[in-house]
């Protein structure tokens, strides 16, 4: 009797299943067709690379030069997290049917923001780490945050599925990357002349920003 009820529901070893639609399978609500072709959105990865390639080597010539020993140690997760951004999207380059040659290749938007690159890179001395860290996590690192948002949004949501998680896996470390920062800064700008240092120096590389069009080099220019 035992054997007769295992055996109920199966035949010549096989489970029965109740039958479905393959119907009923919730719909996929994303869109083909966004705005960035393949080799636009190739384009778009080598000028992201490019940016946080940068960024990790700036900041690591950096560490020999900031005196402040709590900025050194968290810099280093920094520097370590942005490398890893910068692989990823070399990884991603070669599936963009560009080849296995693209995986190191990057390019700056234009001569533009490979110059404010230079700018932000350009305070050596051990007094100068505001002028340092807010060109990094002031600005450059806000203005990723934007234009990967508005690629994550504008991008085939299909097809460029692979890009679309890289970079809200970069988008989420960032934020943790700004939000350290700006806790430095507040520690470190403690005097009306700093803020002032501070202030200056977030509006001068903004402005080269806003002439370059970003990382990219398409951003909207204010008239």
């Amino acid at each position: 009797m035992a054997q007769d009820e295992n055996s109920q529901g199966h035949q010549e070893g096989r489970t029965s299943f109740e039958p479905y639609s393959a119907f009923e399978i919730p719909e996929d609500l994303r869109e083909l067709h966004g705005r960035y072709d393949v080799v636009t959105t190739a384009r778009r990865v080598r000028n992201y690379r490019y940016a946080e390639e940068w960024m990790m080597m700036i900041m690591a010539g950096w560490v020999a030069t900031i005196p402040e020993l709590p900025v050194k140690t968290g810099l280093g997760k920094v520097i370590y997290q942005d490398s890893i951004h910068a692989d990823w999207l070399g990884n991603r380059l070669p599936e963009l049917r560009g080849g296995r040659s693209l995986r190191n290749a990057s390019v700056s938007g234009n001569e533009g923001f490979a110059q404010l690159i230079q700018a932000i890179a350009a305070p050596e001395d051990a007094e100068l780490t505001i002028e340092k860290l807010v060109g990094i996590f002031r600005v450059l690192k806000p203005h990723l945050i934007e234009v990967f948002e508005t690629n994550i949004r504008e991008t085939d949501q299909i097809s460029d599925a692979p890009t679309i998680e890289l970079l809200q896996d970069t988008i989420r470390r960032t934020r943790e990357h700004i939000e350290w920062g700006d806790q430095v800064l507040e520690r470190l700008i403690n005097s009306p002349e700093k803020h002032e240092r501070a202030r200056n120096r977030e509006q001068e590389l903004k402005l080269l920003l806003e002439k370059c069009g970003g990382v990219c080099g398409d951003l909207a220019r204010a008239d």
